[in-house]
């Protein structure tokens, strides 16, 4: 099947509002803030979903033309092997946050939050990227252990210019619902930053009052 066979499936005319809509929405979806659609609109990617499954090529390709997370939402249940990761960072490196927002999301409260599955995404998602992906990942790496992406922060630390995101990921490590942080660790590496005191006194004051 094809993602034109996929639009004669809903109706070619719903299947365009739909991708409208999701291109429209894309680049505000994630963890900090809820889009809401058209009850026709929300639901054609589950209707879809039958369709696609056990097709992550074709699950990737919907995505690309109605990027959203309710289209991954059944693209990530397929197996992720190597052409499934070789897709998740080609999105990832996207110049357009409309395709790599979502994915991000699905990252965040998925694989990432997954105990079994953190630690192999963690290293899928980090091989070989560049500057913009890296900045993606500190933002949605709250949930991943701190054992496994202290590696990341500490070298980072090291360059002034990414000071904001390496404080990013601690506060997103400190305030995520299942945000991992290593306390004494994140205080020393939080006390590295060259950040002015307005920026980095407020998660001083929360790490100070909550652990060792």
């Amino acid at each position: 099947m094809t993602v034109d066979e996929l639009a004669e499936e809903v109706g070619r005319e719903l299947f365009q509002r739909t991708c409208t809509t999701a291109w429209a929405t894309a680049a505000h979806e994630g963890r900090r803030t809820k889009v809401t659609w058209p009850d026709d609109e929300s639901a054609v990617p589950h209707e879809l979903s039958d369709l696609i499954d056990g097709d992550a090529a074709l699950g990737f390709a919907l995505y690309r033309v109605m990027p959203c997370y309710a289209v991954l939402m059944y693209v990530g249940f397929e197996p992720h092997d190597e052409a499934f990761w070789t897709e998740v960072r080609s999105l990832l490196d996207h110049a357009d946050d409309r395709l790599a927002v979502p994915m991000a999301y699905w990252l965040w409260c998925g694989p990432l939050e997954a105990h079994a599955e953190v630690a192999d995404a963690w290293r899928q998602i980090t091989a070989g990227a560049g500057a913009l992906r890296l900045r993606r990942l500190l933002d949605i790496s709250g949930p991943v252990p701190w054992e496994l992406k202290e590696p990341l922060l500490e070298h980072l630390s090291k360059q002034t210019d990414w000071h904001e995101p390496v404080l990013a990921a601690l506060e997103a490590a400190a305030s995520d619902y299942f945000g991992q942080l290593d306390h004494p660790a994140a205080r020393r590496l939080l006390n590295t930053l060259a950040l002015p005191p307005h920026r980095t006194k407020p998660l001083h004051d929360k790490l100070r009052g909550s652990g060792p």
